[in-house]
């Protein structure tokens, strides 16, 4: 049908939620508590992602490593896996998905342990091409590689543990 409700229609409609919710708080809130409690994976993801959009808003690509809630041992897992080559899809969707142009740098700079300025002495010497960011820049992006890895990875474990619960 379409047609939207009238001025006094949705007042009145309000009016009954509020009212609604008024008498039944503490039922409301034991049932969001629950389902809290049931779903704490998703309630994890849900913050995450909300962080994440905050993050992105305010600090864009000079987000800090707690701004993505790295901790500095999660970070050398994360650097070993890129190392070791296990999960090299992931790794360079990541790698793309932080910057499309500086990819191929970034996942080398990981794991060659190679700084910025290593790189750009290997493109002074001909051995690569030109670097498609800025040093500050270039930092920024690989932090939010590691955290689109990090947020990639997660998601392949909740998945896994989700298929090992359901049998």
């Amino acid at each position: 049908m379409g047609a939207t409700m009238s001025a006094e229609a949705v007042e009145a409609r309000r009016s009954y939620q509020r009212e609604y919710r008024r008498r039944n708080r503490d039922k409301i809130n034991s049932q969001r508590k629950s389902w809290r409690a049931e779903n704490r994976d998703k309630v994890q993801q849900y913050n995450r992602e909300y962080w994440e959009r905050k993050a992105g808003k305010s600090k864009g690509i000079r987000a800090s490593w707690e701004d993505y809630g790295i901790t500095p041992e999660r970070l050398n897992e994360l650097i070993e896996i890129v190392k070791s080559n296990k999960h090299d899809a992931v790794v360079l969707s990541a790698a793309h998905r932080a910057d499309e142009k500086a990819a191929g740098h970034i996942i080398m700079s990981v794991k060659e342990n190679a700084s910025y300025e290593a790189l750009e002495a290997k493109q002074a010497a001909g051995k690569i091409e030109r670097i498609a960011l800025g040093r500050s820049d270039f930092y920024g992006t690989r932090r939010l590689f590691f955290h689109y890895l990090d947020c990639s990875l997660r998601e392949i474990q909740a998945k896994k543990n989700e298929e090992v619960k359901n049998g």
